[in-house]
């Protein structure tokens, strides 16, 4: 009998281990919603480019799940999906995250267990969500003119600083979290807050970028990160705020087509080929208007000869005023319609007017311009 033991004992223990192995290669999300009694609850991985429903359940009277999911190679991100309404959560471990909410308020009035960053994901989402009503509420009041532009953008800018600053906190405590990496690449409204061609904002790239590069060197949010950081590094060591991209390759994207007092639309692509663009945002109603119109005016007057053209995109709500402006300037002058809504903000980064970027002669974006003090050198140099 003892012999028996002995010879069944270690067969038994390794089956123990083997199970304990198998178990440990998975993570656990469980918990209970409220009130979704036939309700659906989605299990979603959040990739760079895309997100797959990776598995999902029909919720009971209880309203508890429980999904169990193999270990990711490297820290990656998930979500619960109830309705329209989305829990974020981070995995970088076998850890079990516990979840409970009710269906009504599933994406604010829940609480998380088992995670750390989870619980600050949590934080960092709820900070996003008052954000983007502070905004909708600043764009109504503006839209129902309780508040002029200047009020407006003024407005919006401070409610983004709030959601900023907390996710700064949190990506300076540890770099390498899957919080920091969470907070960097989040955006609001399609506006991106921390912006890799700003020199304070691409030294948080870098800090995390380094931290997953040293521990999960093959993670494509590795690659994502870094190729990201080295990007924006790249063009500020080069003296650029350049976004490097095509216009003339991403017309779909990137491309812009408006109308000038004339009412004749004139396309950004169609008329950068073979000349030096400056592609200029701004705002005929904002108090810095006339004294950039007239740098602008004085630097078109010099090298307007040698090859060099100004598209300048207004963002004025009043349509009146923009024309009664814009009728006197020698440059092509277009309206954005959309005013402070429009798409072209958002494509090209925009959080402050005026904004310009220097396109080269092929229509590539050589130079993001925030500060226009040393204007006139920046676009020289493309000339000569």
């Amino acid at each position: 009998m003892n012999m028996l033991i002995k010879k069944v004992l270690p067969a038994f223990c390794f089956i123990i281990i083997f199970i304990s192995c198998e178990k440990s290669n998975e993570f656990v999300i469980k918990g209970n919603i409220s009130e979704a009694k036939n309700s659906v609850l989605y299990l979603e991985q959040v990739g760079i480019h895309k997100i797959s429903v990776i598995d999902s359940v029909k919720l009971n009277q209880k309203g508890k799940f429980h999904f169990n999911e193999k270990r990711p190679k490297a820290p990656d991100f998930y979500r619960l999906r109830l309705n329209k309404q989305f829990i974020d959560i981070a995995v970088d471990s076998t850890e079990t995250i516990s979840i409970q909410a009710n269906a009504s308020g599933f994406n604010r009035n829940y609480t998380v267990e088992g995670s750390e960053n989870c619980q600050k994901i949590k934080e960092l989402s709820l900070q996003r969500i008052s954000t983007a009503i502070e905004l909708k509420r600043i764009s109504d009041a503006f839209s129902m003119k309780e508040i002029n532009q200047d009020e407006f953008i003024k407005q919006s800018h401070t409610a983004i600083e709030g959601y900023k600053s907390l996710a700064q906190k949190y990506i300076l405590e540890n770099p390498a979290s899957t919080t920091a990496y969470y907070a960097l690449l989040q955006t609001i409204d399609n506006l991106v807050i921390f912006d890799p061609y700003k020199k304070e904002d691409n030294r948080l790239y870098g800090a995390v970028a380094t931290q997953w590069d040293f521990r999960y060197p093959d993670s494509e949010r590795t690659k994502h990160i870094v190729n990201i950081s080295l990007q924006g590094m790249k063009s500020l060591k080069s003296g650029n705020t350049s976004l490097n991209y095509s216009v003339k390759k991403t017309v779909e994207i990137f491309d812009i087509n408006l109308k000038t007092i004339s009412g004749k639309s004139i396309k950004l692509s169609e008329i950068v080929s073979g000349k030096i663009t400056l592609l200029d945002f701004c705002s005929y109603q904002t108090p810095e208007s006339p004294q950039h119109n007239i740098l602008l005016a004085k630097i078109y007057e010099k090298y307007k000869e040698k090859g060099f053209q100004i598209y300048q995109i207004s963002i004025d709500a009043d349509e009146h005023a923009w024309k009664n402006a814009a009728s006197n300037l020698p440059w092509m002058c277009v309206r954005d319609p959309e005013s402070i809504y429009s798409q072209s903000l958002r494509m090209y980064n925009i959080d402050k007017i005026p904004t310009s970027f220097i396109l080269d002669k092929e229509g590539e974006i050589v130079e993001r311009i925030d500060s226009f003090d040393n204007l006139e050198q920046h676009i020289a140099k493309y000339l000569q």
